[in-house]
């Protein structure tokens, strides 16, 4: 293949990949938000032997129309309300095929110039925006899992530095806390880092589903009474069930009384910060340690795209996580080191997935998302009044973001045993998915089944909210007549 040959394969793929993108998103309005085929369906379809001959791109992509778009959930579709999984921007989507097509390891300068200034500048954007100073700094992260677990390395290594290099048993009983409403990514770190499980305290939540501060200061005051380390304590901001966010400037006083690192998961609600209106319900999270924070939720940037913030700068990352082999030695005749990425993360090779942020940052401005998240969180209270309207629905607890939560509980299932209840929320949930006419997931709250509905499409309106509450009453009143 020469160069004029990689040109016109590049005008006609891009021609029809553009004709296939653009036609699904007229149609998002009335697709099925959830394919109908089953795993075992699925499992034929894409049963091929291994490729000998090469396809024609043609091909391919007519079987890309033919078996897997279809195939797909439609999580743009603004009947979408499931997990923070919002429509991407198309910018994002078109930044994607420009990020491909330089192919830029973005892990050192010298593979990735432009990557690193990129991710550099958006880094401080993302600073800036949620109060840090100007020595702060961070890292992308390909979402809050993996966010959570540089934050919690950076807060293990300061409290015991000799961990890195001689193992987790020189740290005695370490211990986090946070809310039982966590992300089920903090106990997984901690397994990660040779912690255990087990160095996770799930601290008792309160009736609107916030950490009992309490309940926080007996806990630590019990471990260490036993002999125990506390050394870092995590709030969040926008729960995955609720939404809901923790007493930060509470939570950050008691870290500083036990000198515990102060971590805050805010990969959903950190998008707040972007609102005059709303951006106080993050107080406090501009003393946080470290903070996560995904784009890819609510600032609309394809997966994906998470980032680590921390508040004390570069040199606590690369203090975590830097390395030097011989190739990549920093006496290498160049000042570029400081925008090794690979310095400040567990990522070696790396995808520019800050020209993805970057470019929809630049596309959306504050302004931008500022309107955006309000009108989500306007959308959101309309549904709740419209659930307040109803007899037949439970709302539990508040909305402080997106999120709303309730239960189907007309008379006649108000009537049934508890375990009983819980089935008719769980099958509601599920007639629904299967209709393909809306999606949300269901969720434990009190121990007892819940729905959840997250308003994260810019193209949802008030009318889809409509649509959902009829559909809800329709699908359960056959449900249970």
């Amino acid at each position: 293949m020469n160069i004029d040959e990689l040109r016109q394969q590049h005008e006609e793929i891009g021609r029809a990949v553009t004709k296939l993108i653009s036609e699904r998103a007229a149609k998002l309005d009335e697709l099925p938000v959830v394919p109908s085929a089953t795993p075992d369906e699925l499992k034929r379809l894409f049963d091929e032997p291994l490729p000998i001959a090469g396809a024609s791109a043609e091909e391919i992509l007519q079987q890309f129309a033919r078996d897997v778009a279809p195939n797909a959930m439609s999580v743009p579709s603004p009947h979408y309300f499931g997990q923070f999984n919002p429509a991407p921007l198309a910018i994002g989507v078109w930044a994607d095929a420009l990020c491909s097509s330089l192919n830029q390891n973005a892990g050192a300068w010298r593979n990735g110039p432009t990557s690193a200034m990129i991710e550099s500048q958006t880094i401080r954007w993302l600073c800036e925006l949620v109060g840090y100073g100007k020595d702060s700094f961070g890292v992308l992260a390909s979402g809050g899992s993996e966010a959570n677990l540089i934050a919690l390395k950076c807060a293990r290594d300061r409290i015991s530095p000799e961990i890195s290099r001689r193992g987790a048993r020189q740290g005695g009983d370490l211990t986090v806390y946070t809310s039982e409403q966590c992300h089920y990514s903090v106990e997984k770190s901690l397994d990660i880092l040779g912690l255990g499980r087990d160095s996770l305290r799930k601290i008792e939540i309160d009736q609107q589903f916030h950490i009992r501060l309490n309940k926080l200061n007996e806990a630590i005051k019990q471990d260490l009474n036993e002999g125990r380390r506390p050394f870092c304590i995590v709030g969040v901001a926008g729960t995955t069930a609720t939404g809901v966010i923790d007493d930060l400037p509470a939570l950050a006083e008691i870290a500083r009384a036990h000198d515990c690192w102060y971590h805050v998961d805010a990969a959903y609600g950190g998008a707040l910060a972007f609102s005059d209106k709303h951006r106080d319900k993050l107080r406090g999270i501009e003393v946080a340690d470290s903070i996560t924070f995904d784009p890819h939720k609510w600032m609309f940037v394809p997966f994906s795209c998470g980032t680590t913030l921390v508040r004390d700068g570069g040199q606590v990352l690369r203090h975590s996580f830097d390395m030097s082999p011989d190739y990549l030695a920093e006496q290498r005749g160049f000042d570029d080191a400081q925008y090794d990425f690979f310095r400040y993360g567990q990522m070696g090779t790396r995808r520019f997935n800050a020209l993805k942020l970057w470019m929809c940052f630049k596309f959306m401005g504050k302004r931008g998302y500022s309107q955006t998240v309000e009108q989500h969180i306007e959308l959101t209270q309309y549904l709740a009044k419209r659930l307040d309207e109803s007899p037949d629905f439970q709302r539990v607890g508040e909305v402080e973001t997106a999120v709303c939560c309730f239960r189907y509980l007309p008379d006649r299932v108000q009537s049934m045993k508890p375990e009983q209840q819980d089935e008719v929320q769980q099958a509601l949930q599920q007639r629904i998915e299967k209709s393909g006419k809306a999606f949300f997931p269901s969720t434990m709250l009190d121990g007892r089944r819940a729905l959840r509905v997250n308003v994260n499409s810019y193209l949802t309106e008030q009318r889809h909210i409509d649509d959902l509450v009829e559909l809800l009453v329709d699908e359960g009143r056959q449900l249970t007549s």
